[in-house]
């Protein structure tokens, strides 16, 4: 008998009726009137969106612009309402490394120096500007202060790999990630390579549940292949097409 997976998805979208996958919308004017079941993701909205959504029985508020420009709100909020309903999310892209000439640590060379030590990730502000914030840092910060849940949406390449198994195993289960601009990169290298566990699908999840069977199967090693009928029935359940 296969053992079943570890890797969970989530999706896009209102829960349907009977569904058991956590769901994430994006907070719009047209959201329905109860959000029960929905993790709803800010752009701009502040402590008295948060009080209003939480109000119609959101899950979780995921804090973006407000909690970057002001940390303390995150503080403020985890005070005044069940720290399991205060999270926050973040885009993040690659970090631009710049270099430059070198002529003040040793006077007799002359080297090239980066701007950082390491790759990573900076946060991109909900209008597409950059915000000059290392990913990895304010994640730590926003959990350290409370926060139950960081969503990351990022598009991967192979050298961002390391950086996202850092974040996971730093926080484990408080970390999701999701594809950006990419909805269709392959998930399978974010599983085994960057150990991920938790990946939210994007809202037009094209893979079937063979591929879908693929990126649960990169989370056990040990077995060639993974057919069970529950990851079969877990990738129908998330969307993908069949």
């Amino acid at each position: 008998m296969h053992k079943e997976s570890p890797v969970v998805f989530a999706r896009w979208g209102v829960p349907e009726a009977n569904t058991k996958e956590p769901c994430f919308v994006a907070d719009d004017a047209a959201l329905p009137v109860n959000l029960h079941g929905c993790s709803v993701v800010l752009g701009h909205g502040g402590e008295a969106r948060v009080e209003e959504l939480l109000a119609r029985s959101a899950t979780r508020v995921l804090l973006s612009d407000a909690a970057m420009l002001d940390s303390t709100v995150v503080s403020r909020l985890i005070q005044r309402f069940d720290p399991e309903l205060i999270g926050v999310a973040l885009t993040a892209r690659k970090r631009q490394v710049s270099w430059s000439l070198d002529m003040v640590s040793n006077a007799d060379f002359r080297c090239l120096t980066p701007s950082f030590g390491k790759t990573g990730w900076e946060i991109v502000m909900s209008d597409g500007t950059a915000s000059g914030t290392d990913a990895e840092w304010w994640v730590g910060e926003m959990l350290a202060l409370g926060a139950t849940l960081a969503l990351i949406r990022v598009d991967m390449l192979d050298d961002d790999l390391n950086t996202c198994a850092g974040l996971v195993e730093a926080h484990g289960n408080k970390l999701w990630l999701s594809p950006w601009q990419h909805p269709d990169a392959d998930l399978e290298p974010w599983v085994r390579y960057g150990q991920l566990r938790q990946l939210l699908l994007p809202e037009m999840n094209t893979r079937d549940a063979t591929e879908m069977a693929r990126i649960c199967a990169a989370a056990m090693p040990e077995q060639k292949e993974l057919v069970a009928d529950t990851v079969v029935e877990a990738a129908e359940g998330v969307g993908a097409t069949v």
